[in-house]
């Protein structure tokens, strides 16, 4: 009875945001109570990860396990650690073993086949992973409103579709530099467009809701509620920004809210839900032989998306290596990217031109985060930490500068950079990057977008070119000069920045697919007009 009371007392100095106090007795119930020792180990874990004390987690969680022997839900919680801190094979190890004693966690099932698909080199195996988790944990929610049936839309005179965009991430995350262009831009008199924000908004949210007066916050509905909502709006087309990330609602696509169901960029892999329909990609991502990838059809545009750089981003810079007389390397990419074969191919890289550095900008957000589990583990990869420097995370503006003192940056491999790519080549650094042969787009997107914009300098196809041109631009820093002085030109004439048309391209497919459910025609991959004729692009405008 006493350890129930203090448990609870402990989950209230915890919802205040008294960490120290809540972790203390939770420490105390650990080391007390055998019975609720593998709990509260978990909800100190908990207040470290919280803290950024991953590594101080992750030792807790093992020791509790040592004395009180496997159970699923730790065994799960460490291998989500793991994968924050980047060991993706223990991550790998203990959600399938926490697998064996709990196979019924969704979370856990799905955690797992992602990671698994991020290493793999086979696609239509990843595709079959994403179906066999979709039929098995994925149930369509319910609700009584019907959706207007084929007939009621056929009928419809209203030559004005609405489209709906369902994410939580419309805010301050990687999503707001692809899709404030199509907000802003969309044609009212043809796209009547609709926002679905399912998470918390904050600054960045009330800028892009200028553009777009069908905002709706539903972030406090259930299931059950937004597909009744969705329905009752008569939605034609609805897209999927998040994918298998948070506040996505799949069960609302699974039960078949609009009768046209898309996804785009939010998720590289397939979903592996049949109900929707398309996804929008380009030839770079989803190449001629793609299709056994996905489940969903694939929309194949001139371009996957657009970009917006950055707000008060426009300063360019010299590369700094005349000054400094040595290369500095940079790695942009999330820790938990910067796997254990690129981290090793980093120190071959150091270990072949001593007259190079490598700075990696971290995701922890103070010195003591960073210090916790990073540092450690770059030591361990015996990086020679004189020449390494590991930063805590940057302020955008701050990240925005790092070409002022890096001359190029390396991607992380077998994942590949996002949206930092992006960011990269708008400052202005040359992006080293490994293009595998398998296509996966995940583990291609850098070589995508460099291709896109005519950098295909950068692109490497394995470990040992890779390092072959590292250090051929170590040793030839004025080669690294004569790209710098081209990429922000590139980028601005690039498809990516031509936002007028990447919108009217995005707009036509809609009006594509949606011709094509009218005439009741099958789901079936299409190109856009523009992919098929690419005489038609206009100059670029932006």
């Amino acid at each position: 009875m006493l350890d129930l009371i203090n448990f609870q007392n402990g989950l209230k100095l915890l919802s205040d945001g008294n960490f120290v106090e809540a972790r203390n007795i939770f420490y105390e119930i650990w080391i007390r109570d055998q019975n609720s020792a593998s709990t509260a180990a978990r909800y100190v874990a908990y207040i470290d990860e919280l803290n950024g004390q991953l590594n101080d987690a992750v030792t807790l969680l093992e020791s509790s396990m040592a004395q009180y022997g496997e159970d699923p839900a730790t065994l799960a919680q460490i291998s989500e650690l793991a994968m924050k801190m980047g060991l993706h094979k223990k991550a790998i190890d203990r959600a399938k073993r926490s697998l064996e004693l709990s196979p019924n966690n969704a979370i856990t099932a799905l955690n797992k086949t992602i990671w698994q698909s991020n290493y793999s080199s086979n696609g239509p195996a990843i595709k079959t992973a994403f179906e066999l988790w979709a039929s098995r944990y994925i149930e369509p929610t319910q609700c009584t409103t019907p959706m207007k049936n084929f007939h009621d839309f056929k009928r419809s005179k209203s030559e004005t579709l609405k489209v709906g965009f369902l994410s939580g991430d419309l805010k301050n995350h990687a999503v707001r530099y692809f899709i404030e262009p199509y907000l802003k831009l969309h044609d009212r008199s043809r796209i009547e467009l609709h926002i679905f924000m399912t998470a918390e908004e904050d600054e960045i949210s009330q800028i892009l809701k200028q553009w777009v007066p069908n905002w709706h916050n539903v972030r406090d509905l259930n299931s059950d509620s937004l597909l009744s909502y969705i329905r009752t709006l008569g939605i034609n087309i609805l897209v999927d920004l998040s994918g298998h990330t948070e506040h996505s609602k799949l069960d609302v696509f699974a039960a078949r809210a609009a009768p046209v169901q898309v996804t785009w960029w939010g998720f590289v892999h397939t979903l592996g839900i049949r109900e929707i329909d398309y996804r929008l990609t380009d030839y770079e991502a989803c190449p001629p032989d793609a299709e056994d990838h996905y489940t969903e059809a694939l929309c194949r545009m001139t371009c996957l998306t657009a970009y917006v750089p950055p707000v008060g981003c426009e300063e360019e810079y010299s590369s700094p290596w005349g000054q400094n007389q040595f290369v500095t390397m940079v790695s942009l990419n999330h820790t938990r990217k910067i796997s254990d074969a690129a981290l090793n191919t980093w120190r071959e890289i150091l270990e072949k031109n001593q007259n190079a550095g490598l700075i990696i900008v971290t995701g922890e957000v103070s010195e003591l985060q960073k210090d916790n589990y990073f540092v450690q583990r770059l030591t361990e990869s015996n990086l020679p930490m004189d020449r390494v420097a590991a930063v805590p995370k940057l302020t955008m503006l701050e990240y925005m500068r790092v070409a002022s003192v890096a001359d190029f940056a390396v991607d992380t491999f077998p994942i590949s950079g996002g949206v930092t790519t992006f960011h990269s080549l708008w400052m202005g650094l040359p992006v080293l990057t490994m293009c595998p042969g398998n296509k996966i787009a995940i583990q291609t997107y850098t070589a995508n977008v460099l291709s896109k914009i005519g950098l295909s300098e950068g692109i490497t196809n394995n470990i040992n070119q890779y390092v072959d041109l590292a250090t051929y631009w170590i040793q030839n820093p004025s080669v690294i000069s004569q790209l710098r002085s081209t990429i922000r030109q590139k980028m601005i004439t690039s498809p990516f920045l031509n936002h007028d048309e990447r919108v009217k391209e995005l707009e036509s497919c809609f009006r594509e697919m949606w011709r094509r459910f009218l005439l009741n025609e099958s789901v079936r991959s299409f190109d856009s007009e523009l992919a098929t004729h690419p005489e038609l692009s206009d100059a670029t405008e932006d």
